[in-house]
């Protein structure tokens, strides 16, 4: 596997010259309508190895990836030695793991379905942790969050030891075992190699429910921030790949959120939160086995809530919350 080393660029928002008047979510039309994004993913700079299929038929895409971003890694990583203990940005040096990325990163296999007629939905849907969306890059798109409690907040989680980061520059990293590298920010990366002073965003990637994602410049490279957007960091208006305009979500540098916590397009979570996308579900009979229940009762306690009511499971089922949260696997890191 072939691995550059990922240089300094800023971990904070790519700053572009302030040009136009900023297209305000009040100004725009609300575009609620199916829209057809195929031309678009088609003819998008995805990696080379990078595969995309769209299916006319299906009106659906396809990406497949080995999970390795095409603008490579830091040298060394910070790697939590208990994912569980959280937050990490007050832990010491000697509770993480240095990590060479060149010997621990692994590839993990990436295959997901995507609509490209996405549909604009009045209900939002909370994104999960593990895979919200999926990058140019070849990466994964992971929401704001660390655990299922969604209380810590990845990049106000960041911490360097000598010059080691949790987060790399791109304001990404992998989880605890080397796998499913994935962005919690603004893939800085991306943004910078693609930004165009005083112009809008391009477009860096798709999420589970089909429409874009752009990093923090609107029309007129006007810098945007969480007051501009719906609660999903979304809103409707005319993009590079969209000058008609659409539906798009914006990542933000300014506070949390920085990512996208909810979808507001129709989405089939389970369906696009599958095996290599680091939100992969548990293997719900081993869990329910080290418990001492049965699978069914420890799925029916858990429900279809994201994330599930930990309490509330474990007083269903008897045990301790403790107990319940230890046997389920780390959260995605």
């Amino acid at each position: 596997m072939s691995k550059k080393t990922l240089y300094g660029t800023a971990a904070a928002s790519v700053v572009l010259a302030a040009a136009s008047l900023i297209y305000s979510p009040s100004s725009a039309q609300n575009v609620k309508q199916s829209n057809d994004t195929a031309a678009v993913v088609q003819a998008a700079n995805w990696a080379d190895h990078v595969k995309i299929t769209v299916d006319a038929d299906a009106k659906t895409f396809r990406f497949q990836s080995n999970g390795i971003p095409d603008h490579g890694f830091a040298e060394q990583y910070l790697i939590p030695s208990d994912p569980n203990d959280q937050p990490f940005a007050d832990k010491p040096l000697e509770f993480f793991d240095v990590q060479n990325s060149a010997d621990y990163f692994k590839e993990t296999e990436i295959d997901a379905t995507i609509t490209t007629q996405p549909v604009y939905s009045d209900t939002s849907t909370d994104t999960s942790l593990g895979r919200i969306g999926v990058a140019l890059s070849g990466a994964q798109i992971f929401n704001d969050y660390e655990n299922p409690d969604r209380s810590v907040v990845a990049i106000d989680d960041q911490i360097v030891h000598d010059h080691v980061a949790f987060l790399d520059n791109c304001n990404g990293h992998t989880l605890v075992d080397g796998t499913n590298y994935h962005y919690h920010g603004i893939p800085v990366c991306i943004a910078e190699a693609a930004a165009q002073a005083g112009q809008h965003s391009r477009m860096i990637g798709v999420l589970a429910d089909g429409f874009p994602v752009y990093g923090n410049n609107d029309v007129g490279g006007i810098v945007v921030v969480n007051d501009d957007l719906d609660a999903c960091s979304g809103h409707s208006g005319p993009t590079p790949e969209f000058p008609e305009g659409i539906y798009h979500y914006h990542l933000t540098a300014d506070e949390a959120p920085y990512m996208i916590d909810c979808y507001h397009g129709e989405v089939d979570v389970a369906a696009n939160n599958g095996p290599g996308g680091g939100g992969a579900a548990p293997d719900f009979a081993a869990v329910a086995d080290q418990l001492g229940i049965t699978e069914a009762e420890l799925v029916g306690a858990l429900g279809d809530t994201r994330p599930p009511d930990f309490a509330a499971a474990a007083q269903a089922l008897g045990v301790s919350e403790d107990d319940l949260r230890a046997a389920m696997p780390a959260p995605g890191q």
